[in-house]
Parts: structure tokens; C-alpha cells; sequence
């Protein structure tokens, strides 16, 4: 490409080219729902690591160095989501310092390959323990840092950079670019985005409206027990203390298939390569500029926080989609394919054990005919799935330090995602779970009920790809 005449300019790494991300117009997202106002997208999926936690995570480490805290020998250990861990293991791989994450397990495999490539350690823990409980990754880290007397967190659910890093830049560069804004709209995660560029905005553009984006089942705008929910980045099941809800004028909660569908959208109509979250900040702007009749001139900002290249085996690929009911399957002429899983024969041998059982007693339920058990609770619900299968993988590549313990409780050890279809919710299709194993090597099948404000599942059984291709040769052509 041309540089314009200009003579590129050379950088001493790559941690320079953090920041002064581009300000880009939407323009086929906005006639496509009516908007009136100017949408504009900050692209921080361009930054270096792929997310805006590259801008905290440089300053922190920086800040550190700076004071006294990082020296020879010192070890990073930082309780992250994921994109603050990248940007931590980018910093710390380009200043040479060692680094540990301590990281949920829901994060997608690609995020945790890629800190492991930039050299830092992974723990992984349960990703709906309780902030209570030991294995709570704020807790683990507060263990990790009590062992080791050369770790340091920069923890940032309460460093003061964090915020001030959004507060001198981020915001800076959406007011250079854009002289006035009338609504900026962004996630919360550990709330230092909406808290500094909120503070700086308010400050110069008192008239500007701030929205932050609450993914249902966090509690960062909500009560109650956290929930399990599928886009990574913003939410969370503890308020931190960099969040100044006082900067805020509004919170919106925004559901998965509306986060994970819009940025698809945006990928489709716009050309722009982000994540999950960005399709949540999106679909809420267009919300609110709505709500708060933001007409012709109006300006609107939104935070695209990471990119496509964390989820490719997630909301990127349509099999993920479908197996989550956030898209429908496609339409094929099949005499198979709409007919229900009702009749498929689903194998309904496989065993299950308490979640206070132990793997050896897993392992003992499953003998030598099966290779996975259901763990369930005291009711008989399911609490998640194992084979010995995923116990070979982590005692090969365990989630934390030592040999993996057999004679821990199972519920702990159980695979970080397997597919599930309930039989008795909608119409499932034997064309909906073909096309499920394209991804997974089983389906769950189950009976789900509403219990309260929960939703529980009573494992059936398991259809493999064998259960479904031998209904596929049976019926081809005909039913």
C-alpha cells in the first residue's frame, strides 16, 4: 500500500503501537434500523493484542517498573477474563518478565492459546465458582500471591491506571477525533472503561450521554445469583472497585443471541473483524439512540473492545450458533432432516455420578463399556459431563501446578463444554444434531424444567455421530 507520501514511521516494539486506534463510521448497520444520528465505531480490536486491555495493560506494568514494584525476578500474576491476560503476557513477553494468568474456564481455546504462546503460565478455574469460594479465580490469585513472595498483581479490578488510562487517552483521542459526542456506549467489565472515559466526557461534553452495556446474568448491574452467559469481555459476578457507577447515566442488559447475532452483523455489513461483546455495546447503542431520539447530526460512539480472532470456534462458526439456539439451522431438502430427535435411538446406558463422587468412583461407574458419566447433583440434575477422555487431557495439560487428583471430587473435573438438546423444549431435529457433531463428539440429550428462576436438565442419554449416521442411511430416501 501507498503510504501517501509520507515516510512510515519505525517503532522500537510493538508495545508502541498501542493506542490512536481508528474512529471508523458505521454505514449499512444504521439504515438497516432506522437511526437518524451518526454511528462511529472506536476500534480497539486493532490494537496490537486485539483488545483495549493492550492500553491497561502496558500502563500498569509500566507503572510498576516505573515505582519499584516490578524488579529482577518479579512475576506478573493477574485474575483476568481473558483480553486483560493477553495484554498482560504481550507486555510482559516483550519486557521480559515472567507472567502468570489465572483465568475462568469458559474463556474461549483460543485466547488461552494465545497466552501460552506469549509465554505465560495458565490456571484455570471453574467459571461459575462463587466469589466466595477457594476456587474463584480472584481467589486463587490471592493464594498464588501468598505462596510466591516475587509475584505481584497489577489486579485491574482496583488499579487506579486502569481508569486513568481511558481518562488521558481513550477518551482523548474520541474528542480529537470527533469534537463533540453526544452518546458514547461500552461494556463493563472491570468497569475502568466507562469509569475514566465516562469522567473525561462528562467533564468536557457535560451533555453527553454515558450507557454501559450488563450482559444478563452478571451482577455488575443486577441481583441475585450470577448466570451462566456466553459472550467474554464485559460482565461479571462482583462489582470492582475501579467502577464509578457515577458516571453513568443508563445500563442496558443485553442477552446473548442479541450480542452474539449483531456481531455478525456488523462483520457482514461493515467489514469491522469483532467479538462478541462488540455486537452487546452495538445492539444497545441502537437501543438508546432510539429511546433518547437522537436525530440527523447526532453523534453516537461505540467501544469495540476485541476481535474475531478469540471465537473462531465459538459465535463465528454456525454449528456453535445453532447448538446455543442463537441461529437456525439451514433448510435442507432431506427426507431426515426436520424430522424430531424422538426418533432417533439415543444410547441410554451411560452412567451417572453424584458430584460429590470422586473421579476414581467416575471412572469405576463407567468400567469398561462407557466412555463418559453424567455428574448430577442430589436431585438428578445435571451438572456437567466426564469421560476418560477429558481426565487424560488434563492429567496431560492440567489446568493448574502438581499432577492431576483422582480423589478430588468430580464436579471439579468436569469438561469445560459439551453440547446439550432438550428433548422436550421446541422441535429439535435429527438435521439440528447432525449438525451439532459437525463440532462435538456427542450430544447430551436431556429433559429441561423450570425450577424457580433456574433452568434444570435431566440427563436421557447421548446421540453420537454412529446413532445419527445409521438413521441418515436408514431414511435417505425415505421416511
Amino acid at each position: 500500500m501507498q503510504a501517501n507520501g509520507q515516510t512510515p514511521k519505525v517503532y522500537d516494539n510493538i508495545l508502541q503501537c498501542i493506542g490512536n486506534t481508528p474512529l471508523v463510521k458505521f454505514n449499512r448497520i444504521p439504515d438497516s434500523y432506522g437511526l437518524e444520528c451518526d454511528l462511529y465505531a472506536k476500534c480497539e480490536f486493532l490494537n496490537p493484542g486485539g483488545s483495549l486491555k493492550d492500553r491497561i495493560a502496558h500502563a500498569m506494568v509500566n507503572d510498576a517498573t516505573k515505582t519499584g514494584r516490578i524488579q529482577l525476578g518479579t512475576r506478573l500474576v493477574e485474575p483476568t477474563s481473558g483480553n486483560t491476560g493477553i495484554g498482560v503476557s504481550l507486555t510482559a513477553a516483550v519486557s521480559g518478565i515472567k507472567c502468570t494468568i489465572v483465568t475462568p474456564d469458559k474463556n474461549s481455546d483460543e485466547k488461552m492459546s494465545t497466552m501460552h504462546l506469549l509465554g505465560a503460565e495458565i490456571v484455570q478455574t471453574p467459571a461459575m465458582a462463587h466469589i466466595d469460594d477457594p476456587d474463584n479465580f480472584m481467589n486463587v490469585t490471592k493464594k498464588i500471591l501468598e505462596e510466591d513472595h516475587k509475584a505481584i498483581s497489577m489486579n485491574q479490578y482496583s488499579n487506579p491506571m486502569n481508569p486513568l488510562t481511558h481518562y488521558d487517552y481513550t477518551a482523548e483521542e474520541i474528542i480529537d477525533a470527533l469534537g463533540t459526542v453526544d452518546m458514547l456506549v461500552m461494556g463493563a467489565g472491570t468497569g475502568g472503561t466507562v469509569t475514566g472515559i465516562g469522567r473525561k466526557l462528562k467533564e468536557k461534553l457535560p451533555n453527553c450521554i454515558i450507557i454501559t452495556v450488563d450482559p444478563e446474568g452478571s451482577i455488575i448491574y443486577g441481583e441475585g445469583e450470577p448466570k451462566l452467559y456466553y459472550v467474554e469481555g464485559i460482565g461479571g459476578d462482583f462489582i470492582p472497585e475501579v467502577l464509578d457507577k457515577r458516571t453513568i447515566d443508563r445500563c442496558i442488559k443485553t442477552n446473548d443471541k442479541e450480542a452474539f447475532n449483531m456481531a455478525r452483523e456488523i462483520i457482514k455489513k461493515e467489514g469491522l473483524l469483532c467479538g462478541g461483546s462488540s455486537g452487546s455495546i452495538t445492539y444497545a447503542a441502537i437501543k438508546a439512540a432510539k429511546e433518547y431520539k437522537l436525530g440527523h447530526g447526532k453523534k453516537v460512539v461505540v467501544i469495540l473492545p476485541d476481535g474475531i480472532r478469540n471465537y473462531m470456534t465459538k459465535f463465528v462458526c454456525d454449528q456453535w450458533m445453532e447448538a446455543h439456539l442463537f441461529k437456525e439451522p439451514p433448510e435442507r431438502d432431506y427426507p431426515w432432516w426436520n424430522r424430531f430427535i424422538s426418533n432417533l435411538n439415543f444410547d441410554s446406558s451411560i452412567p451417572s455420578v453424584t458430584e460429590n463422587r470422586t473421579c476414581k468412583d467416575a471412572l469405576k461407574a463407567m468400567g469398561v463399556k462407557s466412555q463418559l458419566a453424567f455428574v448430577v447433583n442430589s436431585d438428578g440434575f445435571l451438572q456437567g459431563v466426564v469421560s476418560k477422555d477429558s481426565l487424560r487431557s488434563e492429567a496431560t495439560n492440567p489446568k493448574h501446578k502438581g499432577p492431576i487428583d483422582l480423589n478430588e471430587v468430580v464436579i471439579k473435573h468436569v469438561m469445560k463444554k459439551h453440547y446439550v438438546i432438550a428433548e422436550n423444549k421446541g422441535t429439535p431435529t435429527v438435521g439440528l444434531a447432525s449438525r451439532m457433531l459437525d463440532i462435538a463428539p456427542f450430544i447430551v440429550v436431556v429433559e429441561e424444567y423450570a425450577k424457580g428462576d433456574k433452568k434444570v436438565q435431566i440427563p436421557k442419554g447421548i446421540l453420537t455421530s454412529d446413532i445419527v449416521l445409521d438413521y441418515i442411511i436408514k431414511h435417505q430416501d425415505h421416511i
